[in-house]
């Protein structure tokens, strides 16, 4: 699997091409702060009701799927609740970290933002988080593009090679049909020649004096043209099928500059590494 990420400080619905996006609640903190308060106002404040309605309320390990409904420019939002902010610890902080990568995998998300910072709420370093999160995120993801949760582009591209071999038995069963025809045509021809023969023979045994040369007879100085024959099926070889592209996740890590800058260097010092336990493309 490769892992792609990106670095975003600004708000999250100016974030393009992702298919969701991850929104930390707290269970000790009102009003909803970072990327849920800006999701929430975008979305007229419909997560401030499902938490004053007790229909989410923030408990470790509590999670809630959102349609954004075309309010934001990503379908989904993932509300991940992380408890009281006094029990938040180092161990803590790297299980939730954890745990919110083995959701997103099982989601089947290829594309999205979070902030790390919201999760690991200043417990953890930002290379230590980075590290865990991305590595929790190569391992939850199937090495199988087919596998569940499947990847759509390998999808694709495997419906568009099923639809070459398709097409190409197609046209070989064609070929060989239409080989079959010709032949039986040229057997038929050849059986009506040896036939046009031996009248021929007969009637020049029984007449008497030259016969006329009739419409149905060779004209002196006359080739018929033989028909070509239809392509050999054995010639139209193998389809060319394409490649499934490898698994891709798409990161966009968004929040302040000052931690977004820390989480860059982090990935910077990582990849640098010679002994690095992932291997990131990332942009600036």
């Amino acid at each position: 699997m490769k892992v792609q990420v990106t670095f975003e400080t600004g708000h999250p619905a100016r974030i393009e091409g992702i298919d969701g996006a991850v929104a930390v609640v707290w269970e000790d903190q009102r009003p909803l702060r970072g990327l849920a308060a800006r999701a929430d106002w975008r979305l007229n404040g419909f997560l401030s009701r499902l938490v004053q309605g007790d229909r989410f309320s923030g408990k470790a390990g509590e999670w809630l799927l959102v349609h954004t409904q075309g309010k934001l420019p990503f379908t989904h939002l993932f509300l991940v609740g992380l408890g009281r902010g006094d029990d938040h610890g180092k161990e803590r902080a790297r299980a939730a970290l954890e745990g919110i990568a083995g959701k997103l995998a099982l989601a089947g998300l290829h594309a999205f933002a979070i902030d790390l910072d919201e999760v690991v709420g200043g417990e953890v370093d930002a290379e230590t988080a980075l590290v865990t999160f991305l590595d929790a995120l190569s391992d939850s993801y199937p090495e199988d593009e087919f596998a569940d949760p499947p990847y759509l582009p390998a999808l694709q591209a495997r419906g568009r090679n099923d639809e070459r071999v398709a097409s190409h038995r197609r046209r070989r069963q064609e070929l060989l049909e239409a080989r079959r025809r010709w032949e039986e045509e040229r057997r038929a021809e050849e059986a009506a020649r040896v036939r046009a023969a031996a009248e021929e023979s007969d009637e020049a045994d029984t007449s008497e004096g030259v016969q006329a040369v009739g419409p149905d007879r060779p004209v002196a100085g006359h080739v018929p043209e033989e028909a070509a024959p239809p392509p050999d099926p054995a010639e139209l070889g193998d389809p060319e099928l394409e490649p499934y592209p490898e698994r891709t996740v798409r990161v966009v890590m968004v929040g302040e500059a000052d931690r977004v800058r820390a989480l860059r260097e982090g990935l910077r010092t990582m990849s640098q590494a010679d002994d690095a336990p992932i291997d990131v493309d990332w942009q600036k």
